[in-house]
């Protein structure tokens, strides 16, 4: 059966290590959206990588970029040279859909410049040219991977979006095509066949059509996109989402269960809260079930997954949220009053108190937590 791995918060939930732990069961490893804005930390062997545009598959795996993805080639390339290292053969089960959207230093320009120009109304976003590539894209002024084959049609294609974009510098089509000799062998729609797994990438919550508008990402987030954005089929598939047993977020935005003060710093160090990406400070606060639960009926979510439950072990108490004021409207969020109920916390995860934890959840979620991670590495994780 195929699968989709999605976050149900706003990001950065674990679901690499999610998808790295699956992955022994798929042939192919495919990422449907997204960019490099998107961090996955996974462990190869005991090596510690970021994945911000390669799938987080290993050895075992065809890996494949799909049109849906956004490509900052400088930044593959990179990837690729420091995955070599462990998997030698790692560009020979590498495929990346010639109708990728390619990230060119135009768009992390304009990205600087929007965020700039907003000031206090600024969303926050990690500054890796995501929402003006999709914006020009939109605009047809875009480039595609496809467009790299012909360079004089390039030429003329960075010449127009650098007139439009008021950009100065005549040598980004050579800086592009240096970059795309290397992979361009590498740059075709494969015939996948075997097991699929789709890695979603940033969270529910940052959905542009079913999250926190307009404190939300450019590229859907939902498991259905899967399909558009991979532009591949599924006969029968399951749904995993992933979340942490606290909830975080990056940028800006509403966070009604956020803590601040020593409490949220104390939390930020015991989970190590900073940024795969970007290496800010991610705010922290308790898990929010009505949250959970509107993500998980977006996504039509099987199976849940919850990661780093052991950076709770200690705590006198736990905090979660148990229901807001009206219904959880996303666009509206900020404007509700949730309340929080203090639970009793747990020494470890084999304490009675854990196990009435992991109750409450699938209580309010109505949905079965199949896996628990307790740490960085794949081997981490059990099966309830």
């Amino acid at each position: 059966m195929d699968s989709i791995v999605v976050g149900l918060q706003w990001g950065d939930e674990g679901k690499g290590k999610v998808v790295q732990k699956l992955s022994r069961s798929h042939k192919w490893i495919v990422r449907f959206s997204g960019g490099p804005n998107a961090g996955h930390t996974v462990y190869h062997g005991n090596t510690k990588m970021v994945h911000h545009l390669l799938p987080s598959g290993t050895n075992e795996n065809f890996l494949f970029i799909s049109r849906g993805t956004l490509v900052d080639l400088e930044t593959l390339n990179s990837e690729i040279k420091e995955i070599s290292k462990i998997y030698p053969d790692i560009k020979e089960r590498l495929f990346v859909s010639p109708y990728c959207r390619v990230i060119t230093p135009i768009e992390k320009w304009q990205d600087g410049a929007i965020e700039k120009t907003k000031g206090k109304n600024s969303v926050g976003t990690t500054g890796r040219g995501i929402g003006p590539t999709v914006s020009n894209d939109a605009n047809r002024v875009g480039i595609r991977l496809f467009d790299l084959f012909d360079q004089n049609h390039l030429k003329e294609k960075v010449d127009l979006l650098a007139e439009i974009s008021n950009f100065g510098d005549q040598s980004i089509a050579d800086e592009l095509l240096s970059q795309f000799e290397k992979i361009k062998d590498r740059v075709l729609d494969p015939k996948v066949e075997g097991q699929i797994l789709f890695e979603g990438t940033q969270g529910i919550m940052l959905d542009p059509m079913y999250g926190t508008y307009p404190y939300v990402t450019s590229t859907p987030t939902i498991p259905s996109f899967a399909f558009y954005g991979s532009g591949l089929k599924s006969e029968k598939y399951e749904v995993w989402g992933v979340f942490k047993a606290y909830t975080t977020r990056v940028g800006s935005g509403p966070f009604p269960t956020e803590i601040f003060g020593e409490a949220g710093d104390d939390l930020r160090k015991r989970g190590s809260e900073f940024g795969a990406t970007t290496g800010r400070p991610r705010r922290c606060g308790w898990i929010d079930f009505p949250q959970l639960e509107y993500a998980s009926n977006v996504s039509n979510v099987d199976h849940l997954v919850m990661t780093k439950s052991d950076v709770l072990n200690g705590l006198e108490k736990v905090g979660v949220c148990i229901s807001y004021d009206k219904k959880i409207i996303p666009y509206d969020l900020g404007s509700l009053k949730p309340t929080i109920e203090y639970v009793k916390g747990w020494k470890n995860l084999e304490s009675s108190e854990f196990a009435d934890f992991i109750s409450a959840i699938e209580h309010h979620v109505r949905r079965r937590i199949k896996y628990v991670s307790y740490g960085p590495s794949e081997e981490e994780i059990f099966q309830r």
